[in-house]
């Protein structure tokens, strides 16, 4: 495996994609709702083996790392929301 040093080179803007794990499909979207304030895509990509987990992936563009970083830690710190990669 190859370790990578350094940010990457990232163009601006440009389009970003979140992939958002919680419980709840529907509390997902509403929060995914609540914090965006401009055009996206949410999309339903998997549940967990048990069904206890779903996944989402958020697609939307990016204006620059500022804005990028500031939707990851919204989306991060909701307690309803288990993981975002």
């Amino acid at each position: 495996m190859r370790h990578i040093e350094g940010k990457p080179d990232i163009t601006y803007p440009t389009q970003w994609e979140y992939r958002i794990i919680g419980e709840n499909q529907h509390r997902i979207e509403e929060i995914v709702g609540d914090i965006m304030h401009k055009a996206y895509l949410l999309e339903l990509k998997n549940h967990s083996q048990k069904g206890r987990f779903v996944s989402m992936h958020l697609l939307t563009k990016v204006q620059d790392e500022h804005e990028r970083d500031t939707i990851y830690a919204k989306l991060a710190t909701h307690p309803e929301i288990k993981m975002v990669l």
